[in-house]
């Protein structure tokens, strides 16, 4: 894993670094898409946040939350993420990641794989937490 950090303090012993914050909350996500909890999914975004994905209108956060509650009706979620890089600068931070999804039908059925990239910008918030401002994924079906 190549990581690249642009900051200019260091975090004290007992605050994780921006870096970590920034992995916590990719790790958050997948952990909400597994669960099926559209709360923690909708508290690790911005208000203004934005999907794109290929082929589909830029989604904002109200469409991500249907979309999100009819998916987990039929299907569970497995996530694995592999970042690639993360670059910070001040409240600021993209991070690339190679992602990969699992689909299993709630009702039985196969699993369906998609795997690709996705390049993440993430903004920190007044209240210091990090939360996905745009996402662009490019997963597809393997």
């Amino acid at each position: 894993m190549t990581t690249l950090k642009q900051t200019v303090s260091s975090p004290s012993d007992k605050q994780q670094s921006d870096e970590e914050q920034i992995h916590a909350v990719i790790d958050a996500w997948g952990e909400s898409s597994a669960a099926g909890d559209l709360t923690a999914q909708l508290n690790l975004m911005t208000h203004d946040v934005i999907f794109l994905t290929p082929g589909n209108p830029p989604m904002h956060r109200d469409q991500v939350a249907v979309g999100f509650k009819a998916m987990i009706e039929v299907v569970r979620l497995a996530c694995r993420s592999n970042v690639q890089e993360i670059t910070i600068t001040g409240d600021l931070a993209v991070c690339w990641n190679l992602l990969e999804v699992d689909f299993t039908p709630i009702e039985g059925g196969e699993t369906v794989k998609h795997a690709g990239h996705t390049l993440t910008a993430l903004r920190r918030g007044i209240d210091g937490q990090w939360r996905i401002w745009r996402d662009a994924n490019l997963l597809a079906l393997i």
